[in-house]
């Protein structure tokens, strides 16, 4: 985990959160100000979530934002804590193949019950087509969909996708690390908020 040696002006509840994530004191300052702009708000609701979600990161599926919401609310109290933000932050931004693989199933896994049924990657997926071929039904599409994942995924040929079964088929295939759709920021949009994050909400900008 990262820890910050030469910057002194971040405060305490940063270098506390620091140590258990991928940023420096100050990336944890600068976190904090967009989690809670105003000092006002404490706890981040699904709405303040779903604008940083969208128009930071370019997201628009309102069902995969609402389950992230869900895995980012890690004591599930129905807001975001500063803390909570940042340490889902910092998998969402850094993490590293591990920690992914455990957040996008959590987030699939939308029942929390350990498996991502059909049901559920019919759901996610359903969501993922834009143009219908001609002639063809939207579910029979999204079926044969569900299948093709599940000819990918499913290792013990149960019907369902356990974590096992995920996190063994994502480290032979990266590439299906969001097969049920995007629920972390494309190599862009991450690229431009980590080089720009601490100008725009760090300490330092507030000295400018």
């Amino acid at each position: 985990m990262s820890k910050n040696t030469t910057y002194k002006g971040y405060s305490k509840l940063a270098e506390k959160i620091a140590k258990n994530t991928h940023f420096t004191c100050e990336e944890v300052d600068a976190l904090l100000t967009l989690h809670d702009p105003s000092g006002a708000s404490p706890r981040m609701d699904g709405n303040r979530f779903r604008d940083i979600m969208h128009g930071i990161f370019g997201m628009t599926d309102e069902g995969l934002m609402e389950a992230m919401y869900q895995v980012f609310d890690m004591d599930q109290d129905g807001t975001i804590g500063p803390e909570e933000f940042v340490v889902g932050m910092s998998v969402f931004l850094r993490g590293s193949l591990d920690e992914k693989i455990d957040y996008c199933f959590s987030v699939y896994d939308h029942n929390s019950d350990g498996l991502v049924s059909r049901d559920e990657m019919f759901h996610h997926l359903k969501s993922a087509v834009v143009n219908l071929p001609p002639g063809e039904e939207l579910d029979e599409v999204v079926k044969d969909m569900v299948d093709l994942v599940c000819r990918k995924l499913d290792i013990d040929h149960d019907g369902r996708v356990s974590f096992n079964d995920y996190a063994t088929a994502v480290h032979s295939e990266p590439l299906l690390l969001e097969v049920f759709g995007p629920v972390l920021p494309d190599i862009q949009e991450r690229e431009q908020f980590l080089n720009t994050f601490l100008d725009k909400y760090g300490l330092r900008s507030q000295q400018l």
